[in-house]
């Protein structure tokens, strides 16, 4: 998407500051972050959507880093004034509409009426040529009962104008595929996908490749690469306690500027990883918001 500028404000973040807050010293992060080396990873380059809407579903069941990945794109879009929906869908875990005022979410659990809010949602994003971000629970059912009963979705939706993205977020579980085979059983297949493998989730005294090599040589992920899916890692946040703890956006850790004190260590670690972000998804920048 272009940053054109529109009136769309940022949401302010959720903040319990407390009455007497320490302020943190203003120390340049930049003294402290590691030391610049070459990432061993090659991003993985997905095809152009620059400039077109979108409707970018990240699927994954708990504990994979879903929210943390959501959190990170809706960001990045917000801090460049881009226009866009967001919708929570996962009927296990709310947080990422915890996390942003503005993201619309099922006012109750009834299969039938989520389904029937989901379709108005889709029909709403492509009646308005707007990009929505979707974060989709990977016990959902409302998009592969939509897909039972339209098995052309996918193919109106383009047709209409939006390009359709899936993430699927993993751990080195195999049980973390069960969405992309539930979802493909269904037809759902976007010519723009990706598996995103979650360092952060993986024993963290394990290398990278021992880690997930059970998962990534399973026949599910083979037959998703050969079907054209991308292969993403994200790197392990180390102050994703911290991060948390203060309800900052990951700029404002970064910067210092939360509600609650982040040392400079920490600020450092945000900082190394924000750059790894970038770089890592770097091929699929037009995917996004």
């Amino acid at each position: 998407m272009s940053d054109s500028k529109t009136d769309l404000k940022k949401p302010k973040p959720f903040s319990d500051k407390p009455e007497n807050t320490a302020k943190v010293p203003s120390v340049d992060v930049g003294a402290f972050a590691p030391r610049k080396q070459d990432d061993d990873i090659t991003p993985q380059q997905g095809m152009d959507l620059a400039d077109k809407p979108k409707l970018i579903f990240v699927i994954g069941r708990g504990k994979t880093g879903k929210t943390t990945f959501l959190r990170w794109v809706a960001e990045a879009a917000l801090d460049h004034n881009r226009p866009f929906l967001m919708a929570d869908i996962d009927p296990t875990n709310a947080s990422f509409s915890s996390y942003f005022p503005d993201v619309s979410r099922p006012s109750g659990h009834d299969p039938v009426e989520v389904r029937s809010w989901v379709q108005r949602f889709i029909g709403y994003a492509v009646e308005n040529k707007t990009t929505a971000l979707i974060d989709l629970g990977g016990g959902d059912t409302a998009l592969r009962s939509l897909l039972s009963e339209m098995p052309s979705l996918l193919a109106e939706v383009e047709q209409a104008g939006l390009a359709v993205v899936a993430y699927y977020m993993c751990g080195p579980q195999l049980d973390d595929l069960a969405p992309v085979v539930t979802l493909a059983s269904h037809g759902f297949a976007p010519k723009a996908r990706a598996l995103i493998f979650n360092e952060g989730v993986s024993d963290a005294g394990l290398p990278r490749q021992q880690a997930f090599a059970e998962i990534q040589a399973h026949p599910v992920v083979q037959e998703e690469i050969k079907a054209g899916s991308l292969m993403l890692w994200m790197p392990r946040l180390f102050a994703a306690a911290a991060v948390e703890n203060s309800r900052a956006g990951f700029a404002q850790a970064r910067d210092g500027d939360a509600s609650r004190p982040i040392n400079m260590f920490d600020r450092a670690r945000v900082k190394s990883w924000l750059t790894t972000m970038d770089q890592r998804f770097s091929g699929v920048a037009s995917w996004m918001p």
